[in-house]
């Protein structure tokens, strides 16, 4: 069992205008569970916003909200790529999700101010809405092949969903402060979930078997001096997680974890999708 634990005396409540989170307590990561490791691989600085991740092919993308838009970033290098525009509508947002496919690709993303999901077929040239399980609740989000995911950010745990469609809200007691990134990944032939939070500085795994969500333990974040927790991703390529953050010198990092859960098996996406 590991039992450290950073302490920094700063109140999120004022990051509620530029980051979504409305936490108003002090950040904290609690001792973690020998069940789960987490190495941090690279640490990228960045010169801009860094919330809500995703894993498109060979990029990272990552919602920069205060410029209006989406930008790609290099998943080797952490190096900005191409960018892509956001509705004009969606002023607050923080969670991106791919459909997983190169060839017709099909982007969503949620927002904080709005009670609404927005979706592209065109990499942003036209966006249309759709309503989404949690008003302008929903944070970080992924897409596991057949649902779309969510984080909860009223803390009420996590939405597995059809956008605009049946919804499913799934507890996540575990998880002490206001939920933010999310991302899942294959898992003994289940589906694995990560969770971050924007001011408990752990990493929250759990697998979801079709029917239950059961937890399977925490970490502390890899590194020290946060003052904000962000987005998680996935890749399938390096089966790495992707973690943004921002650092007590306010500046925004894109980091690149490897990691490892108790029974871990590293199976196929296309295995996964086909049990669900």
């Amino acid at each position: 069992m590991k039992y450290f634990v950073f302490l920094f005396a700063v109140a999120t409540i004022a990051f509620a205008s530029g980051d979504g989170c409305n936490d108003t307590g002090i950040g904290f990561a609690s001792p973690g569970s020998d069940a789960v490791s987490l190495t941090l691989v690279n640490d990228w600085t960045q010169t801009h916003q860094v919330l809500g991740l995703d894993a498109v092919g060979d990029y990272i993308l990552a919602s920069y909200n205060n410029d209006g838009k989406l930008q790609f970033y290099s998943r080797t290098t952490g190096a900005p790529a191409t960018t892509m525009p956001l509705s004009s509508s969606n002023t607050g947002c923080f969670g991106v999700a791919w459909n997983n496919n190169l060839t017709t690709p099909v982007y969503h993303t949620s927002d904080w101010f709005s009670a609404n999901m927005f979706r592209t077929e065109d990499s942003g040239t036209t966006w249309t809405t759709l309503t989404p399980p949690n008003g302008s609740n929903a944070r970080g989000m992924d897409f596991d092949g057949t649902d779309y995911w969510c984080t909860n950010g009223d803390g009420g745990g996590l939405w597995k969903f059809q956008p605009g469609g049946a919804q499913v809200n799934l507890a996540t007691p575990e998880i002490p402060s206001q939920s933010s990134g999310l991302a899942v990944f294959p898992y003994a032939g289940d589906l694995g979930v990560v969770v971050t939070a924007y001011s408990s500085y752990n990493f929250y795994f759990y697998r979801w078997d079709g029917t239950n969500m059961v937890y399977l333990g925490s970490e502390p974040c890899p590194v020290s001096g946060i003052v904000g927790s962000y987005g998680l991703a996935y890749s399938d390529i390096n089966q790495h997680l992707y973690w943004s953050y921002k650092d007590n010198a306010g500046a925004y990092h894109l980091t690149e974890i490897s990691f490892a859960v108790t029974s871990l098996a590293r199976s196929s996406w296309g295995a996964i999708k086909t049990s669900f």
